[in-house]
C-alpha cells in the first residue's frame, strides 16, 4: 500500500501539480505533501520534472532559499539532497541531478549526493549540475554547461564538462529576482 500510495504522489507531482497555473497551489503541495522548506518570494514556475524515491523521502533534503526563481521545465532530482540559496536564478530546462551509479561496481549501485548552489548563482538554460557539486555565491553555470566538480564562489564556468572561464568583477550583490506571476 506505501509504495502505491508513493506512485501516486510521483504522478500527482508531476502530471497534475506541476502544471496547474497558480502559483499557490504548487507551493502549497511541495511543502506540505513533499515536506520542502520553500523561503518567502521563491518561484517555482510550472513543468517542472521532480525525481524522487518515495512520498516525503525528499522531505528536509530539499530547501530552497528566499527570492529563489526555478524557471519551467527542470529536472530536480530530490532522492541526495538539494540545498539552493537565497536569490537562485535556475534558468528554463536546467537539470540538477543527485543520484548516479558507481560504473565499476558489478551491481551498478545507486548513488546520491546533495547538490549545493549558494547564494546569487545563476544556473543557465539546460545546464546539468551533477551529484555532490556545490555551486560558490554569485557563480555562474552558462548555458548547457555539465558540471561534474564544485564551482569557486563568483567563477564562470562553461562547458562539457564545465571549466572556469573567468570570476565575477562584482561580488556583493543585493539584487532581487523579480518575477511577474503570468501563469
Amino acid at each position: 500500500m506505501r509504495k502505491i500510495l508513493a506512485a501516486l504522489i510521483r504522478y500527482t507531482t508531476n502530471h497534475i501539480i506541476s502544471h496547474i497555473p497558480s502559483y499557490a497551489l504548487r507551493r502549497a503541495w511541495y511543502r506540505h505533501m513533499l515536506g520542502w522548506q520553500i523561503g518567502p518570494d521563491v518561484f517555482i514556475l510550472m513543468g517542472q520534472y521532480i525525481q524522487m524515491a518515495g512520498a516525503r523521502s525528499s522531505g528536509k533534503k530539499v530547501s530552497i532559499g528566499k527570492g529563489t526563481v526555478i524557471n519551467h521545465g527542470c529536472l530536480l532530482y530530490t532522492t541526495g539532497g538539494l540545498v539552493i540559496g537565497e536569490h537562485v536564478s535556475i534558468s528554463a530546462g536546467a537539470w540538477l541531478v543527485t543520484g548516479s551509479h558507481e560504473i565499476n561496481d558489478p551491481m551498478f549501485t545507486a548513488f546520491y549526493k546533495p547538490i549545493i548552489v549558494g547564494d546569487y548563482a545563476w544556473i543557465g538554460m539546460r545546464a546539468t549540475i551533477l551529484a555532490g557539486v556545490t555551486i560558490g555565491d554569485g557563480a555562474i553555470v552558462m548555458a548547457g554547461a555539465v558540471v561534474t566538480q564544485d564551482v569557486p564562489s563568483y567563477a564562470i564556468v562553461g562547458g562539457v564538462p564545465a571549466r572556469e572561464v573567468k570570476f565575477r568583477d562584482a561580488q556583493e550583490f543585493s539584487y532581487p529576482l523579480f518575477h511577474q506571476m503570468l501563469e
